[in-house]
């Protein structure tokens, strides 16, 4: 018999969880979504008694979870932060209490006791609220780019969006650029058809692959190289300056991959696509727990693909392997490993004048297809290979330390064909070839403790961090002319290689040392961040065939602050400041080094997410600056000085949405106003004062839904379709032509074989379309005679089984 006292926790217990289940009865009756069983999320959960801490859990996590008060009592938890699973994450809960977690048939959980012959437990529930891995699985409670830490979204003082696997694979994402189409603050179709790098805008600001992110590090590769989306649990999009972090980059923003790895629970999958252009695409992510303990994981993930393009002779060739280890041999020390090869064979094809893509050619408009390639001498190539890991120690309960190593070597070549003039006689493209053959190795490691404490009424996260990348790269150039192409009616040439005008061969070293340090400070509701960085960078280039070398070196101090309020009611106001800054190379008119370019934002805006609503929507108002841009001197135009600006003003909106049972809404919309608020007149007297930069829309507008039937002779089928709107932007620097705006349709049907019938369970399809009305637009251009055409209709069917 329990004693009195025992009898009074068991009410309190009860009481507890009672509420709780009051407060997520809808969660409750809703099946839970295959889609979140593996998402990785956000915790930050303190320690403290077992019992407490495990319906935490169960409310964060949004699961149905049963387990016997009195299993509890007198435990302790060492409670859980960082970014896991959900089977690690109560893996490392329950250490030492000789409890584990195990689902049940229903989708719902049970502890049970950690023997073979573990009793049956009553049914004591404790149900999530928030439901963030099960219900909706295109949210997430919170991500780590944006302070390094386990940060809720709800208390990041910054503009930030994750997009997960579920939402990509859904979407029939095949590329990076297709899985941010639905972002705020995103344009992601700026290079039109070109697979081969994923260019993006992000606030107005250019960005490629090789200025991204993987897990929190610097990708730094060389030549243009497309991500494989695949291998990502999700991408997410940190906007504005954010150097205090992670040291150069883009005004912009960052934008991260984060990688799939071990889960701590058993999982397998394998799949198969075909579609346009001749597509041919295999793929599995398999892993489990490999030893009896349940300290060791592993994760393979890989696909393979062979496949054409668009563009005559262009393939689209990918083949990538990423197998992962987790080590975790007690709850508060884990070790991941990380290693990944991707090969990639397509091109990034040349841009093309403007008159032969809008119809104002008295020959029309060229096909979608047609290049000034030569199939047969047109050919990309690059590989990547990385391997690295993820160290995690907490000494007590109020310190962590944490490291993150990765080496990367790529190496590649192209050879290729580009536009070298306007259109000749109404039919003619004159052309130039270039070789390129380039590797680069890339050493980067992030050392991180961070600690949490209180002094008086201020809860602390304290970070303090040191950076180091080290990059080297080699590249050789070869360039010369090649015959002009008849664009409307070519005739296939051979190209002579022999024959150069130049030759290039370059050896570049740039090593980048960055100490930061951040505060994030709650009081009640309020919540603060400081931070503030200092980085010093050392840049060298050697020309290999004149035998010189030029060196630059560069230092700076960039800071972040921002206040925000959590209101009950769901409603998370706050205003912050950032900066970011980008090391230049050259000297001024008197031989002085260059300083580094400065951006610097406010923001402002607004994150509401109602209790225990599996719907989430910001707003965001920013004032961001570019600075130390360089410009004409206008003592010597053959000279440049550090007096231009760049403005970049906007707002946006966005919502990841579940109104009701089985509909998804993501809904985006960027108002985003660029100038050049600062220039001066170049050796003709030009200036770009008061223009637009090119490629820029100032809006941009998406909606995206799709339904699933929870009933019904049709049970298991998903229906979906979106829209995406972009605005016109300006063809070249002088803003003296527009690019019209265009509305792109897509779609999906998928069904899950399951639903239908039980010995079926695991196997789904889906049929993704994107651009389904096949619209001819144009992307995007630079210049006048330089412009990229957007992809067409393409479509891919895609079988899959899990279990």
């Amino acid at each position: 018999m329990r004693s009195p006292s025992a009898r009074r926790r068991r009410a309190i217990s009860l009481a507890v969880l009672a509420s709780s289940l009051a407060a997520a009865s809808a969660y409750a009756q809703a099946p839970q979504s295959p889609a979140g069983i593996h998402a990785r999320q956000v915790y930050d959960i303190p320690p403290g008694p077992l019992g407490k801490t495990i319906a935490s859990f169960a409310l964060a996590s949004g699961i149905s979870l049963a387990f016997e008060p009195s299993w509890t009592d007198g435990l302790q938890s060492p409670g859980v932060s960082g970014e896991l699973s959900r089977a690690e994450a109560a893996r490392r809960l329950l250490a030492g209490s000789g409890l584990e977690m195990a689902a049940r048939a229903d989708g719902s959980y049970t502890l049970r006791k950690s023997v073979s012959d573990a009793a049956t437990l009553p049914a004591i529930t404790v149900t999530g609220a928030a439901g963030y891995a099960g219900t909706n699985p295109y949210l997430v409670g919170g991500a780590t780019t944006a302070t390094k830490t386990a940060t809720p979204l709800m208390e990041t003082t910054q503009s930030i969006s994750v997009v997960t696997q579920e939402r990509m694979a859904v979407q029939g994402a095949q590329t990076v650029s297709d899985a941010l189409s639905y972002t705020a603050g995103v344009y992601a179709n700026v290079a039109g058809d070109n697979p081969t790098d994923n260019t993006l805008m992000v606030r107005g600001f250019q960005q490629i692959s090789a200025n991204a992110y993987t897990d929190g590090l610097r990708n730094s590769n060389t030549g243009y190289f497309a991500p494989e989306p695949y291998g990502m649990d999700r991408i997410e999009v940190l906007k504005g300056p954010s150097s205090v972090m992670y040291g150069q980059g883009s005004p912009g923003g960052i934008v991260n991959f984060v990688s799939k790895r071990p889960l701590f629970e058993s999982h397998r999958e394998v799949g198969l696509s075909t579609g346009s252009n001749d597509r041919i695409q295999g793929s599995m992510d398999i892993g489990d727990v490999a030893d009896a303990q349940g300290t060791l994981a592993y994760r393979l993930v890989a696909l393979g693909r062979n496949a054409d393009s668009n563009i005559d002779g262009i393939p689209d060739d990918r083949v990538y392997v990423a197998p992962s280890l987790t080590w975790a041999p007690s709850a508060r020390t884990s070790v991941t490993l990380l290693a990944s090869y991707q090969k990639n064979r397509n091109l990034f094809t040349s841009n093309l004048p403007y008159s032969v893509l809008d119809g104002s050619n008295p020959n029309g408009r060229v096909p979608r297809h047609r290049s000034v390639n030569e199939p047969g001498f047109d050919k990309e190539q690059g590989e990547l290979s990385n391997i690295g890991y993820e160290l995690s120690h907490a000494f007590s309960d109020a310190w962590t330390f944490q490291q993150n190593f990765r080496y990367g070597h790529f190496k590649g070549y192209e050879d290729q064909l580009f536009r070298n003039s306007g259109v000749i006689d109404d039919t003619d493209i004159a052309r130039y070839y270039q070789l390129r053959d380039y590797d680069s190795d890339t050493y980067s490691v992030d050392n991180r403790l961070v600690g949490k404490f209180a002094t008086g009424a201020l809860d602390h996260t304290v970070l303090a961090g040191l950076d180091y990348q080290y990059t080297r790269r080699t590249a050789d150039t070869q360039t010369g002319d090649a015959p002009p192409i008849n664009i409307y009616h070519p005739t296939r040439v051979s190209i002579d290689t022999s024959r150069y005008t130049s030759l290039l061969s370059t050896d570049e070293s740039s090593r980048q040392l960055g100490l930061y340090l951040q505060d994030q400070v709650k009081l009640n509701n309020w919540v603060a961040t400081l931070a503030g960085r200092y980085d010093w960078v050392d840049q060298r280039t050697r020309n290999r065939l004149l035998d010189t070398r030029t060196d630059s070196a560069a230092e700076d101090f960039t800071g972040r602050a921002g206040l925000g309020y959590a209101f009950d009611s769901g409603f998370f106001p706050y205003v912050s400041y950032s900066e970011s800054f980008s090391p230049l190379t050259g000297t001024d008119i008197n031989g002085a080094q260059f300083k580094p370019e400065k951006a610097k934002q406010y923001e402002v805006g607004v994150k509401y997410q109602a209790p225990g609503s599996d719907s989430y929507v910001t707003l965001a108002a920013f004032d961001l600056r570019r600075q130390n841009v360089l410009t004409p001197n206008p003592q010597n135009t053959s000279f440049s000085v550090q007096e231009g600006e760049v403005t970049s003003r906007g707002i946006e909106l966005e919502g990841v949405l579940r109104p009701v049972r089985g509909l998804n809404l993501i809904a985006s919309y960027t108002y985003n106003d660029v100038e050049v608020t600062k220039d001066n007149p170049n050796f003709i007297g030009i200036s770009n004062k008061g223009k637009v930069p090119v490629r820029v829309p100032r809006h941009l507008l998406s909606l995206w839904a799709d339904y699933t039937l929870a009933g019904g002779a049709l049970e298991g089928l998903t229906l979906g379709a979106g829209v995406r709107y972009t605005g016109t932007t300006f063809g070249d620097a002088q803003n003296t032509f527009k690019v019209p705006a265009y509305t792109l349709v897509d779609a999906m049907v998928g069904y899950d074989f399951g639903r239908a019938d039980p010995s079926l369970k695991g196997l789904s399809a889906a049929l993704n379309v994107r651009n389904l009305t096949d619209k001819y637009y144009v992307a995007g251009c630079f210049l006048n005679n330089a412009c990229l055409l957007g992809a067409g209709r393409s479509v891919v069917a895609n079988v899959t089984y899990r279990w």
